[in-house]
């Protein structure tokens, strides 16, 4: 008598397999798939109605004689009889089925997805028509089993999981818009203000292309709501030694009214907005709590990074990138497809390198068409975030595609600018200068918050003795308001809230209080964080495990931790002064090794020439750097940035005959020569 499967799984939610007991998995095919789920479903069942949903056109011996088939292979495969064997077919009653677990009530996973995901049935109506309707059983006892295992999350306070699966919810019914609300009012309870008014656009926007409808009262009326901050009290809980995630965003913008009102007014007389401050003086944070209250546009917002003015347009390559992923039913001419192939090469074929300013206008028009077609779903704001790292082709091309929107009543599109002061190239401050003078953009300029703003903060994080403290962090910090995070975070850190009546110090300014932070991690951590910055733009967590050498899975941990330390956010550093922190903090022979280390990664992913060559040349291997200085010229030379081309041209020239290479020198000069002679022409 055969053993009983006892430790068997059959796994029919999701791809379907078998799972042995000792964790070997086995796929199963399709007709095999839906025989089994069919006998998990029904019960037992004569084997003549089995072959007559599986093999409708067969003769009836030939039907049975290829169920006897299917089932020896089966056997074959896992060693074991699945189906015990009679006239009445089964399922070996050992044998643990999860679409049963759910059906009895036991089962409250959403990584479960559809029954027998990828199953289709040709040739088999009947049986494809009971699994159809099992589907949408299954599919309704999954969001319900989900519904009540977040209200569960949320009712214990675990606001980031409960939020987590309402987006789960959402994967599985887009238009489900109670599960919208539940997931706004999640985020603003986990302290992401931002986070939950940008769920309302995605509502929105989700609605009216899938159902041609607004959002309902109740779902306008929670965005005001949280936009107000009238929700009620998101979490702040003060744990011992532990950062509140709303210290890293706090819930409500403070300070900031004056400012608000002047892009109140620029926003009523149809002007750009341009706000301007200090590293760390709140503009991206005011920036998309103005952004998320214009409810009626749709928003692209687009971000320069640290070392983008190496590369011709790579800006423009990363926000339209991400602009055509967030529209991936936009449906572009041909013509516009192959042109954007210049700087994003997965659109296909690009034309040949530019040869004169037509050339280039035409590109630039490709960029203009892209955002034409937005603008007619509705009205758009184009923000850009970090303005003063953006490389000079992308700042040339922005103003193109701006100044054939300006001014046009055809197209509602609006802009907002943030912005560093002293940190433009010439070419940037020209045409901001430009822009000012036009009328077409109006500079606001941010100050530091004063102690009643650090105390209406203090009093939003749940700080004891708000109106004590705000005096004395507003002399330690300034007023700075990255300045005074990160002293919260230290002071959260350190348990200073917990000793009442003792004076706030948190000396040595921001990067102080950084590094403080920074000397908390575990060794594997700061150097996951040292990989990262060393790559500064568009780097991934599978990227820095590359680049150390270690697996994924080890890496994920360290950065949970620098999430935790609120070091990283996502994919990115929670702000450039951490990063220059980290970045400052590197010893000279560590930073060389990284270096090195991310020249090779970005050679073997394809990375641009311009960037290959700097980490390259800061690694202190000229001869390596040298002829990606010269691709990159040529890259440089192919969209006709000259200037730029030239720099890279002088810089291969200089590595050439640094690391004695006589011919590649040579190469150098009359790449730089010819570049000369093209442009007295």
């Amino acid at each position: 008598m055969p053993e009983p499967l006892t430790g068997w799984q059959l796994k029919l939610l999701g791809p379907p397999q078998v799972v042995t007991a000792d964790g070997q998995v086995i796929r199963c095919e399709r007709k095999v798939a839906a025989l089994l789920s069919y006998l998990a479903l029904e019960g037992p069942t004569p084997r003549a109605t089995l072959v007559r949903l599986l093999w409708p056109e067969t003769p009836v011996s030939a039907s049975r004689n290829n169920l006897v088939h299917h089932l020896r292979r089966l056997k074959k495969a896992c060693g074991a009889d699945l189906v015990v064997p009679g006239e009445l077919a089964a399922l070996d009653p050992a044998l643990q089925v999860d679409v049963r677990t759910l059906l009895e009530g036991g089962g409250t996973r959403l990584d479960w997805t559809v029954l027998l995901d990828g199953v289709e049935l040709d040739g088999c109506p009947d049986l494809m028509e009971w699994l159809e309707a099992q589907r949408e059983e299954v599919g309704t006892l999954l969001v319900d089993a989900g519904r009540t295992e977040m209200g569960r999350l949320e009712a214990r306070g675990a606001f980031a999981e409960a939020a987590a699966l309402a987006q789960t919810l959402l994967d599985l019914d887009p238009v489900a818009e109670e599960v919208w609300r539940a997931l706004m009012r999640l985020q603003y309870l986990n302290g992401d203000r931002p986070a939950a008014l940008q769920t309302y656009h995605r509502c929105r926007n989700v609605l009216e292309r899938e159902l041609g409808v607004e959002p309902e009262a109740a779902t306008k009326q929670l965005a005001r709501d949280i936009d107000q901050g009238a929700l009620g009290t998101p979490l702040t809980t003060i744990r011992p030694g532990r950062i509140p995630l709303a210290a890293l965003r706090p819930p409500t913008l403070v300070g900031r009214d004056e400012a608000w009102a002047r892009m109140e007014e620029a926003w009523a007389g149809g002007q750009g907005i341009m706000l301007i401050g200090e590293a760390g003086s709140g503009k991206t944070r005011l920036a998309l709590d103005f952004l998320h209250s214009r409810t009626t546009h749709q928003l692209l917002f687009f971000q320069a990074r640290h070392g983008d003015d190496q590369v011709p347009y790579a800006t423009h390559a990363r926000n339209y990138r991400g602009t055509l992923a967030a529209y991936p039913d936009l449906e572009l001419p041909a013509w516009v497809r192959s042109e954007l192939a210049r700087m994003l090469p997965e659109l296909g074929d690009a034309p040949p390198p530019m040869t004169a300013e037509a050339d280039k206008r035409r590109f630039y028009d490709a960029k203009v068409e892209v955002i034409r077609l937005i603008a007619e779903r509705g009205p758009v704001i184009v923000a850009t975030d970090d303005v003063q790292f953006m490389d000079d082709a992308s700042v040339e091309a922005g103003a193109y595609v701006g100044s054939r929107f300006w001014g046009d009543a055809r197209v509602n599109l609006r802009t907002l600018f943030c912005l560093r002061p002293g940190e433009l190239s010439a070419t940037a401050q020209a045409l901001l200068q430009a822009m000012y003078d036009a009328g077409a953009l109006v500079p606001i300029h941010l100050t530091p918050l004063d102690p009643p703003a650090i105390e209406r903060l203090l009093a939003d994080l749940d700080v004891p003795q708000a109106r004590a403290y705000a005096h004395d962090l507003a002399r330690v910090t300034g007023g700075h308001p990255q300045a005074l995070l990160e002293t919260l975070r230290h002071l959260f850190e350190t348990d200073a809230f917990q000793r009442p009546g003792q004076p706030l110090e948190a000396g040595g300014g921001v990067t102080a209080v950084i590094g403080r932070r920074l000397e908390r991690l575990t060794p594997f951590a700061l150097q996951a964080a040292r990989a990262a910055a060393v790559l500064h733009a568009d780097f991934t967590p599978e990227m820095v495990a590359q680049m150390l050498g270690v697996p994924l899975m080890e890496l994920a941990l360290a950065w949970e931790e620098l999430e935790d330390a609120q070091i990283m956010s996502d994919e990115r550093f929670s702000h450039d002064l951490v990063l220059a922190t980290v970045l400052a903090g590197i010893p000279s022979p560590v930073l060389g090794v990284l270096h090195r280390a991310a020249a090779q990664l970005l050679a073997s992913q394809g990375g641009p020439a311009a960037r290959v060559a700097r980490h390259w040349q800061e690694g202190g291997n000229l001869g390596r750097a040298a002829p990606w200085f010269l691709k990159a010229g040529e890259a440089a030379e192919a969209t006709l940035h000259v200037e730029q081309a030239r720099a890279h041209y002088r810089d291969a020239r200089l590595a050439f005959e640094t690391s004695g290479d006589a011919r590649g020198a040579l190469q150098a000069r009359q790449a730089e020569a010819a570049l000369n002679v093209g442009v007295s022409e």
